[in-house]
């Protein structure tokens, strides 16, 4: 596989133009399913199985699963942001630097796979709490250096959990 694809085996993530209501909804329900699609994946893999990566260089099983729970508690974290405070900029880490802390490099991942659970029933929670009209909202990520609706926000959550899935299913040949 060449580097590219191991690197965005689903694509680098792109915004649509628009979304309807039900695509809207049907992200959401996405959203839902991928604690358990992380706890499945990784359900029984060794020590050894952790220390796995998906293309030489890359972070570790390990590593993966604790970035995705990380990363989500900000994409939530941005959401209450961007609901409640006017021209918010969004929460932003150094992912790299967070993924090489020893803690990122040695905590268990059931920690992250618990943190993945309760963070993504909260914000999906609040996600069917918000209307059309809060869906407009959004706010400026400074590495990115755009304005970030939430409607692409949501978009963005449900292809930052389905690309790393992917990064794991690579590194454990599922």
């Amino acid at each position: 596989m060449e580097l590219q694809a191991l690197q965005y085996p689903i694509g680098k993530w792109n915004p649509q133009e628009t979304y309807t209501w039900d695509e809207i909804q049907e992200r959401i329900a996405l959203l839902k399913t991928f604690p358990a699609k992380y706890r499945a994946i990784t359900n029984g893999i060794s020590e050894e199985d952790l220390l796995k990566q998906y293309r030489e260089g890359s972070w570790t099983v390990r590593q993966v699963v604790n970035h995705v729970a990380d990363m989500h508690i900000l994409h939530y974290i941005r959401f209450k942001h961007a609901l409640t405070e006017e021209n918010t900029q969004g929460v932003v880490a150094k992912i790299d630097a967070w993924a090489n802390l020893s803690e990122a490099q040695n905590a268990p991942i059931d920690f992250s796979l618990t943190l993945l659970e309760g963070t993504h029933q909260r914000w999906t929670y609040l996600l069917e709490q918000m209307t059309a009209e809060d869906f407009t909202k959004g706010y400026y990520h400074p590495l990115r250096k755009i304005y970030i609706p939430l409607t692409d926000a949501l978009d963005m959550g449900v292809w930052h959990s389905q690309h790393h899935l992917e990064h794991l299913k690579i590194a454990l040949n599922k």
